[in-house]
């Protein structure tokens, strides 16, 4: 079992699955498509059973809040050199708004990680671990990101950096200036489906995560 309380984690939802986000960044838990799928990070119980992180390299404080009036979770990272913030979010289906919130939510994880002052090395870590952490997928560089299979799931990981592939662990640096941002998407597809999912360019992660925070409004404001 983990030793982490369970007060360090933060929820996220889509209104059909859920996320737990610790303190580090780190997303200990995550079932797709639907809360009674298996999970994909299973940290939260097993330190094995799978996570994938986004932080600062050096040592951190962090403080952090939802984006008000949403469940899209913002965390600060002050570092000796500069500040990041991450932003963690479901994304709901596009344009739902009101009581229709989540009704064709996609099933993916969008995060992005902003500098907005000084200079912040950050560091990822994607260690998907399908089935509850029975399964280390195989991993696969595909056109911006990797993919991993195994398990009743396929994953597509988009990301903005270059990814070292370590049997089934991931891992990517880079060094960001104030101003500067790194916009990642996890997504999936039953094993059945024809065809993987496809990498998410950044744009589109902007943009969904804009109307995700508007949809979250919307139904806060009912």
């Amino acid at each position: 079992m983990s030793t982490r309380p369970i007060g360090d984690y933060a929820l996220l939802s889509d209104c059909r699955s859920a996320g737990l986000v610790s303190t580090e960044g780190s997303l200990d838990w995550l079932c797709l498509p639907r809360f009674d799928s298996p999970a994909v990070f299973g940290r939260l119980l097993d330190e094995q059973a799978g996570h994938w992180s986004i932080r600062p390299s050096a040592p951190s404080e962090a403080v952090r809040r939802y984006v008000p009036g949403t469940l899209v979770l913002e965390t600060t990272f002050r570092t000796p050199s500069g500040t990041a913030v991450l932003l963690d979010a479901l994304v709901m289906g596009r344009r739902e708004r009101g009581h229709a919130l989540g009704k064709s939510s996609p099933g993916v994880v969008l995060r992005q990680i902003t500098c907005t002052s000084g200079s912040v090395a950050v560091e990822t870590t994607f260690a998907p671990r399908p089935e509850y952490g029975l399964i280390h997928p195989a991993m696969s560089a595909v056109r911006g990101g990797l993919s991993a299979n195994g398990g009743s799931q396929r994953l597509t990981l988009s990301a903005p950096l270059p990814l070292r592939i370590d049997g089934s662990t991931a891992h990517g640096a880079t060094e960001l200036q104030a101003g500067q941002r790194l916009d990642f998407a996890l997504s999936s597809t039953a094993v059945g489906d024809a065809a993987a999912p496809e990498s998410w360019p950044s744009r589109r992660i902007r943009r969904r995560l804009k109307d995700t925070i508007k949809g979250w409004r919307s139904w806060t404001q009912i």
